[in-house]
């Protein structure tokens, strides 16, 4: 349904959006909005990434991961900030807001570089439960069932930038996609990564939204849903106010910015079906090229891909994602 209702139309809007976003230079959500990039900004709030889906190796668990800090360990540290919050929020009813937060928070690093992990949930009433208590890089049991880690590690991501590029310029010399030339320029970067799984009964319904935010000092910084929202389609005076903004505000914002396709689009949040394996546009698996997906759904190249493919071992059994690169 989104196919038939998205693909034409969208490829004016990619357009336009190419014009008025060169953030996207950075792909995914990776340092997508002035208040990422500028002189002091802090990498280990931005959010790259969101995935969703339903455990491979115990489908009575749904497994949720936020990556952070691009090109981690290059760019900045590898740890993650103390006093900020890293939460992912679950809206059960459908109605754009949370019911349920999960907030992990972090100690200052000690001289090698652990952090103590501190995992809350806050249900809709405002109460909040400790769920864990741990150390960076390790596996640590969740109150309830399930499993919360956060490390360093491959970043999942996997796209051809230097074509897409080249497919924004349409210079002669530019590389484009499928040209025999493919390159990921994600292999061998890494991130620092949150995965949480938690039974899918917990969250009281199977059918689920989910986004991703960081927060520090009180003040939202970023937030994600679904890949490539913010960098395609938000102009760069708006993109921190999208960072700093709610779903369910979303329309009313920024659907000027989608025209008639706000109501597909809209509000940014990563629905999913948690009974069901499929992935994304039912979440997002770690294995999905959502760059194909969206770029057939756009039309662009005609091919409706970039030629290149998942680089990271994943595995079947948490934490899912790859050891960091050396």
């Amino acid at each position: 349904m989104l196919r038939k209702a998205v693909s034409g139309a969208l490829i004016a809007l990619f357009g336009i959006a190419l014009i008025l976003s060169p953030g996207f230079v950075s792909a995914a959500d990776h340092l997508d909005a002035p208040n990422l990039t500028s002189p002091g900004a802090d990498p280990r709030v931005d959010i790259n990434d969101i995935y969703a889906f339903q455990s491979p190796s115990n489908p009575s668990n749904v497994v949720f991961i936020m990556t952070v800090n691009p090109l981690a360990g290059i760019v900045g540290s590898a740890t993650f900030r103390a006093g900020a919050s890293y939460d992912f929020k679950i809206d059960t009813n459908g109605n754009a807001i949370e019911n349920i937060t999960y907030k992990i928070t972090f100690s200052p690093p000690d001289v090698s570089g652990v952090q103590k992990l501190l995992l809350r949930r806050v249900p809709g009433n405002g109460q909040r439960a400790v769920l864990a208590r741990g150390l960076t890089s390790q596996n640590i049991s969740v109150r309830g069932g399930g499993t919360v880690r956060a490390g360093l590690f491959d970043d999942p991501f996997f796209f051809d930038l230097a074509a897409f590029l080249g497919q924004i310029k349409h210079a002669e010399n530019d590389r484009l996609f499928c040209d025999g030339n493919q390159t990921d320029f994600f292999l061998g970067k890494n991130v620092t990564a949150i995965v949480l799984e938690v039974p899918r009964t917990s969250l009281t319904t199977n059918q689920i939204g989910v986004w991703a935010r960081t927060e520090l000092n009180g003040d939202q910084i970023d937030r994600m849903g679904r890949p490539a929202i913010n960098t395609v389609f938000i102009p760069t005076d708006e993109k921190n106010a999208f960072n700093q903004g709610v779903p369910k505000h979303d329309k009313r914002d920024f659907g000027q910015f989608f025209g008639s396709f706000a109501n597909v689009l809209l509000p940014d949040i990563l629905t999913i079906d948690t009974s069901s394996s499929a992935g994304f546009l039912n979440g997002r698996r770690l294995q999905d090229d959502v760059i194909d997906t969206e770029l057939g759904l756009l039309g662009v190249p005609p091919s409706g891909s970039d030629c290149v493919g998942n680089d990271s071992a994943f595995t079947t059994t948490f934490p899912y994602l790859a050891p960091a690169n050396p």
